[in-house]
This record gives C-alpha cells, sequence and structure tokens, in this order.
C-alpha cells in the first residue's frame, strides 16, 4: 500500500535551459513517487561543490538540481514501507540525490518536493533541519573515500572492527582538514576510535588523524579531532609528516586536489607507498614534477551509487 498525502501536480523548481543556465520553473513536474521511495516536501538544502560544477561543467538542459536536503515525508512507496517501518508519513527526514541527472530530470532537492530512496535518509531527531540537511552528501562521499575498494580500503570498519589488530596506531593524513569535508572525514575517523573504545574496552588499533590547513584553523580542525597538524604551506610539512609517522603513512584523503596538495601528499606518504583520494579529478602533472608509482591515486564521486538516482 502507498500512503500519501495529497500532492499537487506542479512545483516551483531550479532547472537548466537548453543552453545549460539556471532557470527558476514555476510550473516543474512533481515526481511520481516510486516503490521503494519517499516524497518529501523540502524545507531546507546544503550547497556542495558538485551542485555548481555539474552544470558548469557538463550542462544538462532539462534537468533539476541540487542533491542534500530535509523536509517532511509527504509520500511513502509500498516497498518503501515495508524497507523502513520507522518511517510515517510527517516525519522529518534528511536525504540526498542525484540532482542534475538526465535520467531523472524532474528530481533534485533545489525544488519544493524531491524523491528520496528510503534507504538513504534518516529522520532528523535532535537535528535542526538546516543542519540536517548538511549530512548526506559529505557522509556519503566519505563512505566511499574512506572504506570502499576505491578508497582508502581502511581496514577498521564500522561493520567490521579487526578483533585481533596491533596496537600500533592506524595515521591517516587529511589534506584540507578545516574544510567542511576535512572536518566531516577527522569527525568520523575519532567517532570510530571511540566505538572502538566502546565495544572493546581499548582502542586497539585505532586511527590517528593527521591534518594540514592555515595556521589560524589549527584550533579548529584539532576540535574536530586532529591528533597532529601542519601547516599545508610550509615547505617541510612532508617531512614532518614522514618523521611523525616513521615513514608508515600510507593512508592519505586529499579534500582540495590542486598541484600543491598532490605533491605535499606525496611526499608526506613512506617509502613503502599508500593510497591517496582525491575529491576532484586530480590534474595532469606538471613538467618535471614527479608522481610516484607506489602511490595507488583513486577519485572519488560521492553521490555515484545508484541508489542515489532514486528511480
Amino acid at each position: 500500500m502507498t500512503f500519501t498525502h495529497a500532492i499537487p501536480e506542479h512545483q516551483s523548481a531550479i532547472v537548466q535551459d537548453a543552453d545549460g543556465h539556471l532557470q527558476l520553473l514555476r510550473d516543474a513536474i512533481v515526481p511520481e513517487l516510486r516503490p521503494h521511495t519517499v516524497l518529501v516536501k523540502v524545507a531546507t538544502v546544503a550547497l556542495n561543490p558538485y551542485d555548481y560544477k555539474l552544470p558548469h561543467y557538463f550542462p544538462s538542459p532539462g534537468t533539476t538540481g541540487g542533491s542534500d536536503f530535509a523536509g517532511t515525508i509527504v509520500g511513502i512507496g509500498a516497498q518503501a514501507a515495508k524497507d523502513r517501518p520507522d518511517l510515517s508519513l510527517g516525519d522529518l527526514i534528511s536525504g540526498c540525490v542525484y540532482g542534475w541527472h538526465p535520467e531523472t530530470p524532474e528530481n533534485g532537492s533545489f525544488a519544493q518536493y524531491v524523491r528520496a530512496d528510503a534507504q538513504l535518509v534518516f529522520r532528523v531527531g535532535s537535528y535542526t533541519l538546516e543542519d540536517a540537511a548538511t549530512f548526506n552528501v559529505a557522509f556519503a562521499t566519505l563512505c566511499l573515500a574512506l572504506w570502499h575498494s576505491d578508497g582508502l580500503e581502511l581496514a577498521h570498519s564500522p561493520g567490521h572492527p579487526l578483533r585481533n589488530a596491533s596496537s600500533e596506531p592506524i595515521y591517516v593524513f587529511v589534506y584540507g582538514g578545516s574544510t567542511a569535508t576535512g572536518t566531516m572525514a577527522l569527525q568520523l575517523l575519532k567517532f570510530f576510535n571511540m566505538y572502538l573504545l566502546t565495544r572493546f574496552g581499548r582502542l586497539r588499533s585505532g586511527y590517528s588523524t593527521i591534518a594540514s590547513c592555515s595556521p589560524r584553523s589549527f584550533d579548529l580542525v584539532r576540535s574536530y579531532g586532529a591528533d597532529h597538524v601542519f601547516d599545508y604551506s610550509d615547505p617541510e610539512t612532508p617531512s614532518a609528516i614522514r618523521k611523525l609517522t616513521a615513514g608508515a603513512l600510507s593512508f592519505v584523503l586529499n579534500c582540495i586536489s590542486d598541484h600543491h596538495s598532490i605533491a605535499v601528499c606525496h611526499g608526506a606518504i613512506g617509502r613503502l607507498g599508500g593510497r591517496l583520494i582525491t575529491l576532484e579529478v586530480p590534474p595532469e602533472p606538471r613538467s618535471g614534477e614527479k608522481r610516484r608509482k607506489a602511490v595507488k591515486q583513486f577519485f572519488i564521486d560521492g553521490p555515484s551509487d545508484n541508489r542515489f538516482y532514486a528511480r
């Protein structure tokens, strides 16, 4: 059985015109509820680099924009009701979708109504709607970046903590630790350490986090969980990190992904190499710029999972 409130046929939404420019349509189609989805009346949205870069670099006329959202459930599909019995009409939830996508041009969070996969939304709880709208794309991106096989592929994950791990810390370097994604990455790694303490009674092989940022943001990144902080612009930072880690650093998340940051990351990784995750397609090496073959580099696109299409 499908559960819905009265839904209008049309809505206001931000849509790309024939030239890929953004326009506000007052008669855009309201997305149709699908069996595995929920329909949400949007209250708040969050902005992501993806939201403005995609129409700029890859225009898709007729598509609706927006990824992150929070709002009120006004429709629940039949399968969604079985999959998520904890959800009801009128609940405040947050989630994200794949905006600007030609396969689902009517769906995006920059609209009055958005359709989302029921498995990819969470109840707002004690958060404000404004705060709740900011979590989803960043959280999805970081889960892929930290634990997916095409990411850092960290051995410890919330679902599969290592019981017999070494007591030595696992160093993870977050370049751009003061960015929105960087601060969330530091929090996730810190929270996972707390999870290990709670579950096993001791830290075992938890994560020791290293962050780089501007000196004026040192206190900020420490407050979000960074154990060690370095000035991103200091030419001695790579060697200082190698000294700190005794040349054992092998996991790096690069939230900036420009020439300078990639050079710093390569310089900080230990002799045996490691994995470097970028959140942008990395630029081609400049003339004379060396990139180590022992460093495996991956690009992570957070909303690329098919479920974000909410088809």
